[in-house]
């Protein structure tokens, strides 16, 4: 009987919850900035004039969490 061995591939990440979300309404027929700002404001970021994109909502996400956790400070990200 043959060793099985690991895979030296990993399994593939699920996708965000934000990806799924917007990939959802697109489905339903929403287009793609309609999409993409609805996921912003179902996560709570304000929309304004300003027209989200999904890559943009998640990196505002990433960096709120960073600094819920303490990782990201008040100069983090400031011109120096």
């Amino acid at each position: 009987m043959a060793a099985s061995t690991p895979s030296a591939s990993s399994p593939p990440a699920a996708p965000s919850p934000t990806r799924v979300t917007y990939r959802t309404l697109v489905l339903r027929g929403l287009a793609p900035d309609e999409a993409a700002n609805l996921t912003a404001f179902l996560c709570g970021i304000p929309v304004t004039e300003h027209h989200w994109k999904l890559h943009e909502v998640n990196r505002l996400l990433f960096i709120r969490a960073l600094a819920r956790s303490g990782r990201y400070g008040r100069l983090d990200g400031a011109p120096h």
